[in-house]
């Protein structure tokens, strides 16, 4: 009689080893799951974008449980990297290094389109690209940004320079608290003001849509375009 519990607690270990198998094997499959699957969305994000624009990009996806946005197809956060997207400005064309940050993508059409509810980017112009986009010579001063030129005024060649800060109005690229010195020359106010008038109209920065400019920080390599958007559908960027 004092022996019978014994084919108990043989099912009570033979059921904590299954459990523990099971927790082991599942444990096993998120890793694989997050590890592999989640290399395998990346490329496959990638390869549709390279085939839509032309763009050679890094796709990574931050999502935790990234299994669980697998099974719906919807991705809670992606980063991509180009390490040049063609802009074209007016006349310039461009192509800076731009990082976007993607929330809520929904992956289409067998994961050929992917499409993001949110959209933020920034893109990083060098001053040589600066330079091409502004038609003039733009370098960094503090906070803000010095410009280079030559006027031929009346037929005189009068070399002078442009301080500034750059900001996003509408979209565009503008020129504020702007001050010029015009290299041993005393320019009246009405000329100067003319003079100032020729380099700060708006510039249109050609980004591709539906991503608006909203932002400008001065760095000591080049400028830095913040932009937003929203549904905007990654694989037709550029």
């Amino acid at each position: 009689m004092a022996d019978r519990p014994a084919p108990r607690r043989r099912r009570t270990v033979w059921a904590l080893v299954a459990l523990a198998v099971a927790v082991v094997l599942v444990g096993a499959l998120l890793i694989v799951g997050n590890t592999y699957g989640r290399r395998y969305v990346e490329n496959k994000a990638a390869q549709a974008i390279l085939a839509h624009s032309g763009l050679v990009s890094e796709v990574r996806i931050t999502d935790r449980l990234f299994v669980v946005s697998l099974a719906r197809q919807h991705f809670d956060h992606v980063t991509i990297a180009f390490p040049a997207m063609p802009i074209s400005a007016g006349s310039a064309s461009l192509t800076p290094k731009v990082d976007v940050s993607l929330d809520d993508v929904v992956a289409m059409d067998n994961y050929t389109r992917f499409v993001a509810g949110r959209a933020t980017a920034d893109a990083s112009l060098t001053w040589s690209q600066v330079s091409t986009l502004a038609g003039y010579t733009v370098s960094p001063n503090g906070s803000g940004i010095v410009v280079d030129l030559t006027y031929n005024l009346y037929g005189i060649k009068l070399a002078a320079s442009i301080t500034a800060t750059p900001a996003i109005v509408s979209g565009q690229l503008v020129l504020r608290d702007t001050a010029l010195k015009v290299i041993g020359v005393d320019v009246p106010k009405s000329i100067t003001d003319y003079l100032l008038a020729t380099v700060t109209a708006p510039i249109d920065l050609g980004l591709p849509s539906p991503l608006v400019a909203t932002g400008v920080s001065v760095r000591p390599d080049g400028l830095v375009i913040t932009a937003a958007g929203t549904d905007v559908d990654v694989t037709a960027l550029g």
